[in-house]
């Protein structure tokens, strides 16, 4: 292809979307290739997160742009949020029909009056995140 989007590292060493799209090849590269790609590619997240948030934009103000459109999709969700439905619900399918908010979001909701009772029952996972320096 001639105009397929290429990703080329510092080293200009050229990885085209079908090589991207590959798990082996990804996964056959040298740590070395890893870095050098996956830094190329971090740095490509800012200007796509740009493009996408211009199209949205000229979407919204009704300018057409060929082959790309906005299409409607329907998400389901219970009508209300009221206790006599959560009841129903745990009474007849228990526990786990409702869901339990999280530590962030019950202080959103009830202030720092909740700190105390949290403290005794919130747990901690160490999570590994991906750092590029």
């Amino acid at each position: 292809m001639a105009n397929e989007v290429t990703v080329i590292n510092e080293w200009g060493e050229a990885y085209t979307l079908d090589m991207l799209r590959d798990k082996k090849t990804v996964e056959n590269m040298s740590a070395e290739a890893l870095h050098d790609l996956a830094y190329a590619i971090k740095s490509l997240k800012a200007p796509m997160k740009n493009v996408e948030e211009a199209v949205k934009s000229k979407l919204d103000e009704g300018i057409e742009i060929k082959g790309i459109t906005y299409t409607e999709a329907s998400k389901s969700m219970l009508a209300s949020d009221d206790e006599k439905l959560k009841q129903a619900f745990v009474k007849k399918y228990g526990w786990d029909s409702v869901q339990v908010k999280t530590p962030t979001q019950l202080k959103k909701r009830y202030g720092n009056d909740i700190e105390e009772d949290l403290e005794k029952v919130v747990v901690y996972e160490t999570q590994k995140r991906v750092k590029y320096e």
